[in-house]
C-alpha cells in the first residue's frame, strides 16, 4: 500500500512538472522530495535515483542551481554504479549537472562534463540524435565563454587537468585570478569535495609541498575565509619555517578583482595589511562578545550598509574558534537566502584584523525597540508582521534552514517591513538525513527557546515555531493595549510564577483567556495561532506553511477589518483549503 502511495505521488508530481509553470515546478519539488525520502526509506537509495533526478530538474527550472548541482552529483554517482557510465540515463543526469555548473559560471568543469556527455551520446544514441546535438550546442556555448578549455585534452582526468595550474619547475608565476581559483575548486570536487571548498588553501599547500596537511587544516576549522594570514594566526602545530613559507606564498591566491558588493555573484574578498576595505564607519550599531556591528558607507558605490565584524586576533585560540566557525557559517547561509523579509547579503571580506559581513538594509530598529515605542497609530502595521514573519519562516524552512535564535532582537524593522537577521546560530540541514538534530545548545536565548532545546533533546523546525510563538505573544499583548512589561509581570504573578512560557504553561492559558476579553475581538485569531505554536508536544505545533495559510486566509476574509499579512506576502494564487486543517481542527 505504501509503495502504491509513492507511485501515486510520483505520477502527481510528473503532472505538475509538465505544466511548465513556476508554481508547478515548486509544487513538483515538494512532491518529489516526498517520493525520494519514501523510496530511499522503503526500497533503498538506488531505487530513488530517477525521482532524485526529477527533483534536481525541478530545482534547476526554479534557478536553484547550487542545490540542483549537489543532487545531480549524487544521481550521477549512483547511476554510474548501478547502470554504468554510458547508460542513457546516466548521460542525461550528467548533462543536467553540466547545465547547473554552467549557470553558476563554473565553465571549466561544465566543459569537461559536456565533452563526456557528447562522447557517450554519440556512441549510445548516435551523432544526429536530438539529445546529442543539444549537448554539442551547450559545449560550443561553454567553449565560447571559456576559450582556454579548447586546448585541453578531452581524455584528461580532473587530476591531470589540475596539473595545468601547477607547472613543475616553475619558480615564479603570476598570481592566480578568480577564474583560475574557481576552476581549481571545480576540479577538486571530483576527487575530494572537502578540498573543493578551500581552493586557495589547497593551492598554497601544494606549491610549498605540504598537501598532506590539508585535511588537518580543514579539521581545525581553517578555510579560505581566514586569508590573509600571519605566522601568528596559522595553526600552532606548524613549524616556524612552514609558517613562513605559507605566509610568503599566500600573495599568489589573494585575488584583487573581487568586488565586495556583488552579493551572491561575488567572491569573498581579501585585503592585506597595507590595504583597507572600501568602507567608512559612520556609527556603531551594536557590540558583544562576538564582535561589533557598524553602519558603514561604501567608498565605491556610496551606499550605506550594516557591517558585522569578528576579530581575527588569536584566531586559533579556543575562545575564538567557535565564534569564527559560526560567523563563517552565517556568511554561507546568507549567500543562499533571497527574500523580502530576510536581510540581504551584500558581500564579505577578510583583512589583517577582522572578517567582515556586509548586509542591507541598515534598519531603523529591531522589533524589541519597536514594541517598546509603538503607539496605536502603528497597530495596523504591527498586525501585518504576523503574516510577513510566517512567510519568511516558511521560506527559510523550504531552504532547509533553521534559524535557531528567533527573538525580537534578531528581527529588524525598516520602513514598515520586518526582516530576519543574525543567522549565526542557524543550521543548514540540506545534506542531513532529516531536519531533526540533537546537537549541543550554543548561545540559546532562554526566554524564546523551545522546551526541547532547553532540555538538549532532539529538535527540528518546530523549535523555530515555538520561538516565533513567543514573539507573536509579545506582539499580541501590545495589540491588546498593554505594554511590553505587562507580560513579565503577568507570568511572575500567575501559575508557577516562572518567567518563561515553557516553564509556566498554566500562566499562558490564563493570559490567553484574559487577552481574549481585551482590545479588538478580531485580534483573537492571533491568540489561536499562538496557542498552537506554544504546545509542549512539538509534533502538534503547526508548520510554517500551515501557519501562513491560516494567517493569509484570515487576512483575505472580507468580514475582517484587520489584515494580519502585508500585501507583499499575500498571493492571489494561494489555495490553502487543505493546508490549514491542522489549525482548524486543533491539537
Amino acid at each position: 500500500m505504501y509503495i502504491y502511495h509513492l507511485i501515486s505521488i510520483d505520477l502527481q508530481s510528473s503532472c505538475s512538472f509538465n505544466t511548465h509553470t513556476a508554481k508547478a515546478y515548486k509544487e513538483a519539488e515538494g512532491l518529489y522530495r516526498q517520493v525520494v525520502q519514501g523510496r530511499e526509506k522503503v526500497l533503498g537509495k538506488e531505487y530513488a535515483l530517477k525521482s532524485k533526478y526529477q527533483l534536481a530538474n525541478s530545482l534547476y527550472q526554479q534557478r536553484k542551481y547550487q542545490e540542483a548541482e549537489e543532487l545531480c552529483r549524487q544521481v550521477v554517482q549512483g547511476q554510474e554504479k548501478v547502470l554504468g557510465k554510458e547508460h542513457a540515463d546516466t548521460l542525461r543526469s550528467k548533462y543536467r549537472l553540466a547545465n547547473s555548473l554552467y549557470e553558476q559560471q563554473k565553465y571549466q568543469e561544465a566543459e569537461g562534463l559536456y565533452r563526456q556527455v557528447v562522447q557517450g551520446q554519440e556512441k549510445v544514441l548516435g551523432k544526429e540524435h536530438a539529445d546529442t546535438l543539444k549537448s554539442k550546442l551547450w559545449l560550443q556555448k561553454t567553449l565560447a565563454i571559456c576559450p582556454r578549455a579548447i586546448v585541453n585534452n578531452t581524455t584528461n582526468t580532473p587530476v591531470q587537468r589540475l596539473g595545468d595550474f601547477f607547472l613543475v619547475g616553475e619558480e615564479l608565476r603570476d598570481p592566480y585570478n578568480d577564474l583560475e581559483i574557481n576552476q581549481i575548486s571545480s576540479l577538486l570536487k571530483y576527487s575530494n569535495p572537502r578540498w573543493g571548498q578551500v581552493p586557495r588553501t589547497y593551492t598554497i599547500l601544494r606549491i610549498i609541498g605540504r598537501l598532506n596537511l590539508l585535511d588537518n587544516f580543514i579539521d581545525l576549522g581553517f578555510s579560505d575565509h581566514w586569508f590573509p594570514v600571519t605566522e601568528r594566526t596559522l595553526p600552532h602545530r606548524l613549524s616556524p619555517s612552514l609558517r613562513s613559507k605559507f605566509v610568503n606564498t599566500q600573495n599568489l591566491v589573494l585575488t584583487k578583482s573581487m568586488d565586495p558588493e556583488r552579493g551572491e555573484k561575488g567572491q569573498h574578498c581579501y585585503f592585506q595589511r597595507n590595504e583597507a576595505p572600501p568602507f567608512e564607519r559612520k556609527e556603531v550599531l551594536g557590540s558583544g562578545g562576538f564582535g561589533q556591528v557598524d553602519r558603514v558607507l561604501s567608498l565605491i558605490s556610496f551606499k550605506e550598509y550594516a557591517r558585522k565584524q569578528v576579530p581575527r586576533s588569536s584566531a586559533f585560540s579556543r575562545r575564538r574558534m567557535q565564534d569564527m566557525k559560526l560567523f563563517i557559517a552565517e556568511i554561507e547561509i546568507l549567500k543562499r537566502l533571497k527574500h523580502r523579509h530576510v536581510v540581504e547579503f551584500v558581500g564579505s571580506y577578510t583583512d589583517s584584523r577582522y572578517i567582515g559581513l556586509i548586509i542591507s538594509p541598515v534598519a531603523e530598529m529591531d522589533l524589541s525597540t519597536y514594541l517598546a515605542r509603538i503607539n496605536r497609530s502603528k497597530y495596523p502595521e504591527l498586525r501585518t508582521f504576523f503574516g510577513c514573519l510566517a512567510r519568511a519562516l516558511e521560506f527559510l524552512h523550504e531552504q532547509n534552514i533553521r534559524h535557531k535564535d528567533i527573538k525580537p532582537g534578531n528581527i529588524l524593522v525598516d520602513r514598515g517591513s520586518v526582516l530576519f537577521t543574525d543567522f549565526g546560530l542557524s543550521h543548514d540541514f540540506t545534506d542531513a538525513d532529516g531536519s531533526t538534530t540533537a546537537s549541543m545548545v550554543n548561545g540559546m536565548t532562554p526566554r524564546y527557546c523551545a522546551p526541547e532545546v532547553a532540555m538538549q533533546e532532539p529538535r527540528n523546525t518546530s523549535s523555530d515555531i515555538w520561538s516565533m510563538g513567543v514573539v507573536f505573544l509579545e506582539m499580541i499583548v501590545i495589540l491588546k493595549g498593554e505594554t511590553a512589561g505587562y507580560l513579565n509581570k503577568f507570568f511572575n504573578e500567575h501559575g508557577s510564577q516562572q518567567a518563561f512560557v515553557r516553564t509556566n504553561p498554566d500562566a499562558l492559558y490564563e493570559l490567553i483567556a484574559e487577552l481574549e476579553e481585551k482590545g479588538t475581538t478580531s485580534d483573537n485569531k492571533a491568540l489561536v495561532w499562538i496557542q498552537h505554536m506554544l504546545l509542549i508536544e512539538r509534533q502538534l505545533r503547526p508548520t510554517a506553511a500551515s501557519l501562513i495559510a491560516s494567517i493569509t486566509l484570515a487576512s483575505k476574509d472580507s468580514e475582517e477589518s484587520a489584515s494580519f499579512c502585508g500585501i507583499c506576502c499575500l498571493s492571489p494564487d494561494d489555495d490553502f483549503s487543505d493546508a490549514i486543517d491542522e489549525l482548524e481542527d486543533g491539537p
